[in-house]
């Protein structure tokens, strides 16, 4: 412990043997948090680095008694979730453009039915729109990417309880807002 907060304190003052050490000691935490959460190994690589990289810029913001685990681990978390945040940009123009390309080319009567189920898309897409954004995130975080209430959790620093109690009110949430909204304009 002593010999970690050393080299701390020598990494803090521009060492960069010292924080080499640190990225050495600590790398397979990191990488094994990205690897839990990123598409692919060479993904997870590279915000590992990225993590290690912004440490090292950051340093300075570290306080002199601060544990050096939890504060790398909390950066590595906020490059997850910005990963995550790419990812579903990523997502949202793939399913755009898709649903897109189903209306234009398919035959008139599923054409008929393509647009039904876009419409049905877009009703939930604007209800999921009208939550709190960490609401739509925890949503997107859980359907689109397929995380686990336990991933969720880990990933948020919440419990698998409190991530599934969430889910069951923002579902029936989601539920009446399309009911309420498919209902108004006679699509069911």
């Amino acid at each position: 412990m002593e010999e970690l907060s050393a080299l701390v304190r020598l990494a803090r003052t521009g060492d960069s043997n010292a924080f080499g050490e640190l990225v050495t000691r600590f790398s397979a935490a990191v990488r094994g948090l990205c690897l839990m959460r990123a598409a692919d190994p060479a993904r997870a690589d590279d915000i590992a680095q990225q993590v290690f990289l912004t440490a090292w810029k950051r340093l300075p913001d570290l306080h002199d008694e601060a544990p050096f685990w939890p504060w790398v681990e909390a950066i590595t978390r906020n490059h997850l979730l910005n990963e995550w945040r790419r990812v579903q940009r990523e997502r949202g123009l793939k399913q755009r453009y898709t649903v897109a390309w189903l209306a234009q080319n398919e035959t008139e009567d599923a054409a008929g039915n393509a647009e039904i189920l876009a419409q049905k898309v877009d009703v939930l897409r604007e209800c999921v729109g009208t939550l709190p954004e960490k609401l739509q995130q925890l949503v997107a975080m859980r359907y689109d990417d397929g995380y686990s209430s336990e991933q969720i959790a880990s990933l948020l620093g919440r419990t698998s309880d409190a991530v599934r109690q969430t889910f069951v009110r923002v579902r029936e949430k989601l539920r009446e807002c399309v009911e309420r909204k498919l209902g108004s304009q006679g699509v069911m």
